[in-house]
């Protein structure tokens, strides 16, 4: 009975050694500024301090207060200098079907050339070249198609018509230079072709490049011209 009567009295004195005032607790709280006590229904309800109050009702006022003077400052700025802010609007008794008159009367009365045009090009080696590349390779392209129409719509042979050509006795010299013409554009788009395969590459990118590269692609078809049509 004794040792139950020690253990009570242990037990009531560690309890009243680590209590808390509850005035103490309250101050502590109220400094804070807020804190959360546990509510019997879905959780807990928060208990604000009067300074936290006062500054969350203060800050909607002080955004719409900013918001007005910058929305009022805008409008004085723009009421002040029109101009500055919209310098391109057009007028609204022009609709673009007459400002696009006006722009062509205006090209139209100081004659200006369209652009691109040939005419305001300085012609250059590089230059030509590429546009007789493009030639050479339609002009190939609608050779070819319309031999292979030929082929299929002509009655007989390959063997035939070259037999009639022969029959015509023509001039060594005109069959020559034919077949020289008829050769010349496909090996210039082919020496000139090679010369695009090593651009791909990223070589002969220079101005002086260019120029040599392309007097020997002119200087190569023309051998090769020759040569083929020495056959």
């Amino acid at each position: 009975m004794a040792l139950c009567t020690c253990s009570t009295s242990r037990r009531q004195q560690r309890g009243t050694r680590h209590a808390t005032p509850q005035g103490s607790y309250q101050a502590h709280v109220l400094k804070a500024g807020s804190f959360r006590l546990p509510a019997s229904g879905d959780g807990s309800r928060a208990v604000t301090s009067p300074r936290a109050a006062s500054r969350s009702q203060r800050f909607p006022v002080k955004m719409a207060a900013s918001v007005l003077r910058l929305a009022s400052r805008r409008c004085l700025c723009l009421r002040l200098s029109p101009g500055s802010s919209m310098p391109h609007v057009v007028p609204m008794g022009t609709t673009a079907k007459e400002e696009m008159a006006k722009f062509w009367e205006k090209n139209t009365k100081s004659q200006r050339p369209l652009s691109p045009h040939i005419s305001i090009y300085e012609w250059t080696l590089p230059m030509s070249m590429s546009i007789i590349h493009r030639g050479t390779g339609v002009g190939m392209s609608l050779g070819v198609s319309l031999f292979a129409l030929s082929a299929l719509a002509l009655p007989g042979q390959f063997s035939d018509y070259l037999d009639l050509i022969k029959s015509f006795s023509l001039a060594p010299a005109l069959i020559y230079s034919a077949k020289f013409a008829l050769s010349l554009p496909v090996t210039y788009h082919t020496w000139n072709g090679i010369r695009h395969l090593a651009w791909d590459l990223g070589i002969g990118f220079k101005i002086p490049q260019l120029y040599q590269s392309g007097a020997l692609v002119l200087v190569l078809t023309v051998l090769s011209s020759l040569g083929i049509a020495a056959m």
